[in-house]
């Protein structure tokens, strides 16, 4: 049967490879959005984590509920297991370009399949935010829409939640609020059923590549056809009423998933670049399925673009067909372009650049999940895979106090040294070539809210007395 798994999920930080999920909440539904069952948890926060200022005066989780939390280890396999419940459909508010990510990041780390929710046993991910985008532009009177003081529509949840009078049963960022706010949503949208049908296949990824794929090529470069199709977006924001027109330039060669695509309302990208071979431009990566909506060129879609992206659209589309050849090296640049590697990546975000497990991996990983908690440690010490057992290790360093642990604890250990370090060479390096969140960030956000207490509540300022307290503890234990 299918069924749709609304979630949200409250985190340490930003940061998707580093930071941690400290709360889990999901609503499951039957497709006609009636409650199944509902599933709240929290998790205690790890010892290895610098807790962000920032997070914690949004969601104001405290250390008490914190502490009352299971393991990181224990969350994750209950929340893995609710993904992959066959025909399972995992939905949330931006989850695509939130959620989702720190999920597969939770997974892989406790040696998890992260990737298998995607598209295993019938399930599949889907996400609102992109549809409420989609509600806003073509059929903006299915809901009442909020507006900053400064006169600009917004799409953030806790705004159309009060604006339209949700009936929720927490405080706005949540997790259970969220859930049940972006459930009422849906309930409003689906009674357009037309267009709430049309959005969805957007999510599906043969729907969706069959949809592009039979979009015209009818722009003409050089002695080349592209395709000029118009893509939403809430990236492109309310300036640009979330649509833009977007050219088609192709297949990734590296990463086959990925099809690129150059936004042609934007002033200044295809100006000559002396220095350059190619027009230095951002080429926008989309997925099957993803949160990006590809849709054709059709009279009816192009009337929701602003006068002034029509207009520049049309001037850039004539500075790249009058220079093809500079035009077809940016594209043949950009099609071969492969992430640069990251010869010092830390282990919890070697996701992309590691690659999927391999078979004796996995087999080695069913051992690991399936030995009693008291015989992790000597199952992981007889290993082979180097991936598996340092993943293994960190999972017990991080879950299993009791344990004696591993008579290797010196890269964990350096591990921690670095964390709460504030030297430039000790950056724990992420997949993007960033860095885990310090101790010394941390202390710099906390000084800077605290220099300014005006606008917070009596709750925020207690949060902020226990994070200056954990801070200096996880100081002086360095």
């Amino acid at each position: 049967m299918k069924t749709l798994l609304f979630y949200d999920v409250e985190t340490s930080g930003l940061n998707p490879a580093f930071d941690q999920i400290l709360t889990f909440a999901g609503i499951r539904t039957d497709l006609d959005l009636n409650e199944i069952s509902r599933e709240l948890i929290t998790i205690k926060l790890r010892g290895d984590i610098v807790p962000s200022p920032h997070a914690f005066i949004t969601h104001c989780l405290t250390w008490d509920e914190l502490e009352g939390g299971i393991s990181e280890y224990q969350a994750a396999l209950k929340i893995h297991q609710l993904f992959n419940t066959p025909g399972t459909i995992s939905i949330g508010y931006n989850s695509l370009g939130f959620d989702d990510e720190f999920l597969r990041f939770l997974f892989y780390r406790n040696l998890l399949d992260p990737y298998a929710h995607q598209y295993a046993n019938q399930c599949s991910r889907m996400d609102m935010l992109p549809v409420t985008a989609l509600f806003r532009v073509f059929c903006d009177h299915a809901l009442k829409w909020p507006y900053l003081e400064d006169g600009r529509p917004s799409l953030r949840l806790e705004l159309l939640s009060q604006e339209n009078k949700f009936m929720t049963t927490g405080r706005a960022h949540e997790a259970m609020n969220d859930v049940e706010a972006v459930i009422e949503l849906a309930r409003i949208f689906s009674r357009q059923k037309e267009v709430w049908d049309y959005s969805l296949a957007f999510f599906n990824k043969n729907r969706d590549a069959l949809r592009i794929n039979g979009i015209q090529k009818e722009c003409r470069i050089g002695k080349l056809d592209f395709r000029i199709c118009l893509m939403v977006s809430t990236s492109f924001g309310p300036k640009y009423n979330y649509i833009a027109p977007v050219i088609h330039i192709g297949e990734s060669v590296p990463y086959k998933n990925q099809s690129l695509w150059i936004r042609m309302d934007l002033e200044g990208v295809f100006d000559q670049s002396e220095a350059s071979d190619f027009f230095e431009l951002f080429v926008i990566r989309k997925r099957p399925g993803d949160q990006l909506i590809v849709l054709p060129s059709l009279d009816r879609f192009q009337a929701k673009l602003t006068p002034e992206a029509g207009k520049v659209s049309g001037q850039n589309l004539l500075k790249i067909q009058s220079q093809p050849d500079l035009f077809f090296k940016t594209v043949q640049h950009h099609l071969e372009y492969k992430y640069p590697l990251i010869p010092e990546i830390d282990q919890d975000a070697a996701l992309y650049q590691s690659g999927f497990f391999s078979h004796l991996e996995k087999k080695e990983i069913s051992q690991f999940h399936s030995s009693g908690d008291s015989k992790k440690e000597s199952v992981c010490e007889g290993f082979t895979c180097s991936r598996v057992k340092a993943m293994a290790r960190r999972i017990l360093l991080r879950n299993f106090n009791g344990l004696s642990l591993i008579r290797e604890t010196r890269e964990y250990a350096d591990h921690l040294r670095r964390l709460l370090s504030r030297l430039p060479e000790d950056r724990i390096l992420g997949y993007r070539n960033d860095a885990k969140y310090g101790i010394g960030q941390g202390m710099l956000d906390l000084r800077e809210i605290q220099e300014n207490t005006k606008k917070l509540t009596s709750l925020q300022k207690d949060i902020l007395v226990w994070l200056d307290i954990y801070m200096e503890k996880l100081i002086s234990s360095n």
